[in-house]
């Protein structure tokens, strides 16, 4: 049924990508070649030609599902998911994150993703000797990070420390003054880690760096698309924590929060 935009965008909007992705995993689990090599073909069909419908996928998880088959030993359709990753990752880039570091189904895996990005976040602290950022908040603190992670996650930063700023010769620079101290390092933090590092616990720290996120994040249909930047992932990643965390007693300091 998959044979132009709008068919798909309707079969998406119907609910098919979270059978499609779940008939991924288990037909892995039971070595049905058949019913993978078509759940691949499908998902392949439906994001090749559609960035949003791209995105949506990741969100439910197909690029971990399909990572996960394209290098499992025992696949007979490994190159089927290969494929339907390659049209669901276009760049190189997208397609090594993917294989990499989204959804890993295997815990022992995951936790070793998640320990990796933990490790990254925390290279945002403190000033140090090593370095090559240093972020003067306007409530007095001040934070250090690394340039080069942060210009490969963020457009904004790969802009500010472009040839001839003042911040590139520097390394000094001057963020938002609406955002208190503890915000901007969450957000360093999430972007040394592309996004993937733990969220902060306290809901009103949460709250922050959603909104900070949204300020920070490229402009949709800009380097690559807004969904390919870590600030994009920070604010979705939030987004959700948060609708899932309210509750009667915290839901209108919320709203008055994010008004």
């Amino acid at each position: 049924l998959a044979v132009d935009a709008p068919t798909c965008a309707r079969i998406v909007g119907e609910g098919a990508l979270p059978p499609l992705i779940a008939l991924v995993s288990l037909s892995r689990a039971c070595s049905n070649a058949n019913a993978g090599i078509n759940a691949c073909n499908a998902l392949e069909n439906l994001v090749e030609d559609d960035p949003r419908l791209r995105e949506l996928a990741e969100e439910h998880g197909a690029a971990g599902a399909l990572a996960a088959a394209a290098h499992a030993p025992d696949c007979g359709w490994a190159q089927a998911a290969r494929d339907a990753l390659r049209a669901l990752c276009p760049t190189q880039d997208d397609a090594e994150r993917a294989l990499g570091t989204q959804h890993l189904e295997n815990s022992a895996l995951r936790a070793e993703s998640d320990k990796c990005f933990a490790s990254l976040a925390s290279l945002a602290g403190p000033v140090e000797a090593g370095h090559d950022v240093e972020l003067q908040c306007e409530d007095g603190e001040k934070i250090g990070g690394c340039r080069q992670l942060l210009v490969r996650a963020s457009p904004y930063y790969k802009a500010l420390f472009g040839k001839g700023t003042v911040e590139s010769e520097s390394g000094v620079v001057k963020p938002d003054k609406d955002f208190l101290s503890a915000a901007h390092l969450a957000l360093l933090g999430q972007l040394h880690a592309l996004g993937h590092a733990p969220l902060p616990a306290e809901l009103d720290v949460r709250l922050e760096l959603l909104c900070l996120a949204a300020k920070m994040r490229a402009p949709s249909g800009k380097h690559g698309g807004g969904a390919d930047d870590a600030a994009t992932r920070v604010l979705k990643r939030c987004a959700r924590a948060v609708c899932d965390s309210l509750c009667a007693d915290n839901c209108l300091a919320v709203l008055l929060q994010l008004k």
